[in-house]
């Protein structure tokens, strides 16, 4: 606009301006670049920042302690970073990593910072592999490897988790559990709870009253009764199938028992008659006999039970030396003192009228001419007397002259 004399303004068209140079836009390019990194930058940081703490609050983990509340025998135990050995002596607390080894004759009871409780059985291995608590959040892990022997697991409120060969068992809280580690093959045992079995690319459930095995092959079984026969042919439905027939006469000049095959108790059952008459008055022993070799110690109880039927013995009570009964079980087992056997027996008589001494825990009276069942769980002893491993069992009459019956025999495992 130009101002005129006395006039109105004069208005003239502007020039166009020209366009902006090349250098100043690529800067402010460059500016708006930087402080877009910048931002990101900035983003970036504070999101790692944040799932920092959060993963360090979630995760952050105190080592514990377990306790040893009772041991019996040496327990010898490595301590973390070193493979030197020593025994456990008058300690009680042991801290992550620590290595625990028994010998047969030894057990250990262990208590964890959860009050999870395990109990350590002779020629058993554990390593405290893992104990931690969280930090800032309530949270924690209990780990243990188990390489030997047999272990009983008792869980509180949270789970445990137990590394084996070839595979990894997940006890559930508030449960009861035996692991075995029984030459190649992994027991698990449940007696509460549930315990999830990982071999081979496979996770199996085991419920209470079950167990289960991680084969040598490292593929873990389908679940099966808890109950472990062992024993062969104690029905007899396949008659000799299993046992060698036993007699024993003192002398050559008497006569030999005989076995028959009979009626059991039940309705289509069998059963096995001993009968002897002897024509002499000597000492013979007419029953069968079954072979065994099965390690034991995982087991909680053995069971042992069987029908039995007295009709006849001359003797009274058990002889002048209170070993003679017209039915009598026997085993023989190898005991927590490797190489050491156990004489187990049990001898049933109807009658004493010369009143003779009966050995305590040897004989027991039984009614005259009727079935009745014999249960005992062989577990029930002295530590020193436990089974280890059986090597026979057998059922037979002994004495002069004798009659007597035995139906549905059991040797289970639970």
């Amino acid at each position: 606009m130009t101002p005129t004399a006395g006039g109105p303004l004069g208005v003239q068209t502007a020039e166009r301006v020209g366009a902006r140079v090349p250098a100043a836009v690529r800067a402010e390019r460059r500016a708006w670049l930087i402080l877009w990194v910048a931002f990101f930058t900035f983003c970036a940081l504070v999101f790692a920042a944040i799932k920092f703490s959060i993963e360090f609050i979630s995760t952050a983990q105190v080592d514990q302690s377990a306790e040893i509340t009772a041991s019996r025998g040496q327990v010898v135990l490595s301590v973390p970073g070193s493979a030197e050995k020593t025994l456990l002596g008058t300690r009680t607390g042991v801290g992550v990593g620590t290595g625990l080894s028994l010998d047969r004759g030894t057990s250990a009871d262990l208590q964890f910072f959860d009050d999870a409780k395990i109990k350590m059985l002779g020629g058993s291995s554990v390593e405290l592999t893992r104990m931690e608590v969280g930090r800032f959040i309530k949270q924690h892990s209990l780990l243990l490897t188990q390489t030997g022997g047999a272990v009983r697991y008792a869980t509180s409120g949270s789970p445990m988790d137990v590394l084996v060969p070839k595979g990894l068992v997940q006890l559930s809280a508030h449960g009861d559990y035996t692991i075995w580690l029984d030459g190649n093959v992994t027991r698990v045992l449940v007696y509460g709870g549930e315990a999830r079995v990982s071999a081979g690319g496979d996770t199996v459930p085991v419920t209470d009253g079950h167990r289960t095995e991680i084969d040598g092959e490292g593929r873990v079984r389908t679940p099966a009764d808890r109950q472990f026969p062992i024993a062969l042919n104690g029905d007899f439905k396949q008659r000799y199938e299993g046992w060698q027939a036993w007699d024993e006469p003192n002398s050559p000049l008497d006569n030999n028992g005989q076995r028959f095959w009979v009626a059991g108790p039940d309705e289509g059952s069998a059963a096995l008659r001993v009968y002897r008459q002897s024509a002499k008055g000597e000492h013979g022993e007419t029953g069968v006999v079954q072979k065994l070799s099965q390690d034991v110690t995982g087991f909680r109880h053995l069971w042992l039970t069987a029908m039995v039927r007295l009709d006849y013995a001359d003797l009274s009570g058990g002889g002048a030396l209170g070993s003679e009964y017209p039915m009598m079980l026997q085993l023989k087992y190898e005991g927590p003192v490797e190489g050491s056997q156990h004489p187990w027996v049990v001898g049933l008589y109807y009658s004493n009228p010369d009143n003779r001494k009966v050995p305590e825990g040897m004989g027991m009276q039984w009614p005259q001419g009727e079935w009745k069942e014999y249960s005992v769980d062989l577990m029930d002893t002295e530590p020193s007397y436990v089974p280890y491993r059986l090597i026979e069992f057998a059922v037979m009459g002994q004495g002069h002259s004798y009659d007597a019956r035995i139906a549905n025999i059991s040797l289970v495992g639970d």
